[in-house]
């Protein structure tokens, strides 16, 4: 009946020196841990457990404006997450972020006045994933202030969408937004558009936001897509 105690009393002696450090001391308790460096433009962490791509990251200027557009673009699977830092032309005025989460990636962006009211417009060309890459243009217009308003190229209507099936490129053409793509035939697998032809989109920017103001067919001739928007 006493084999209990004794066990009893082996216990606390045991964790009684398990809790104390050499020569009977308390441990120092632990250093605390570095503090990391962030950068004043660093975006918030991504939540734990979200796989992240490098990112890509891009400083755009308007030229002689004063504008300035610092993109840090991070894809986790089939989306992206775009956060831009907005510096104003305006001394002293505080940097404004925006954030746009779209399905894709960042092909390119454009830093364009193409309403010519001397206030930016920051444009940005997201494309799919897969053989479609399918393309769109999102962005903001921004006043005097620096206030910002969204933006998207319109959808293409049912004449337009007649032979299409992405492949988009877009370009800025003074003050026009261009956009162009292969048509394809209805037998044709992705890589190999055969109806000859390239759509060309141009798009204006009114009160109301990007519109279309002409379409055009040009001869796929063997000029690589993106000089189509040269023409």
């Amino acid at each position: 009946m006493r084999a209990p105690g004794r066990l009893a009393l082996l216990l606390v002696a045991t964790a009684t020196l398990a809790g104390c450090g050499e020569n009977g001391r308390d441990p120092a308790p632990p250093a605390p841990a570095a503090t990391p460096y962030i950068p004043p433009t660093a975006i918030e962490a991504e939540p734990t457990g979200t796989p992240a791509a490098a990112p890509v990251i891009r400083s755009l200027r308007l030229s002689g404006s004063g504008w300035v557009f610092d993109l840090d673009a991070a894809s986790a699977g089939d989306a992206t997450r775009i956060d831009v830092l907005v510096r104003t032309a305006t001394v002293g005025a505080a940097p404004q972020r925006l954030r746009l989460d779209v399905v894709g990636g960042l092909a390119e962006a454009f830093a364009t006045d193409l309403d010519g009211d001397s206030a930016p417009e920051l444009l940005l060309w997201t494309r799919s994933g897969g053989s479609s890459a399918e393309g769109d243009v999102r962005g903001w217009r921004f006043d005097a202030a620096g206030g910002a308003t969204a933006i998207q190229a319109p959808p293409l209507d049912d004449e337009a969408a007649i032979g299409w099936r992405g492949r988009d490129q877009f370009g800025v053409q003074g003050d026009a937004l261009v956009r162009s793509f292969p048509l394809y035939r209805d037998d044709d697998d992705n890589a190999s558009p055969s109806a000859g032809f390239v759509r060309v989109i141009r798009y204006r920017l009114d009160a109301e936001g990007l519109a279309v103001a002409d379409t055009t067919l040009e001869p796929m001739d063997g000029t690589p897509q993106a000089d189509v928007l040269a023409r």
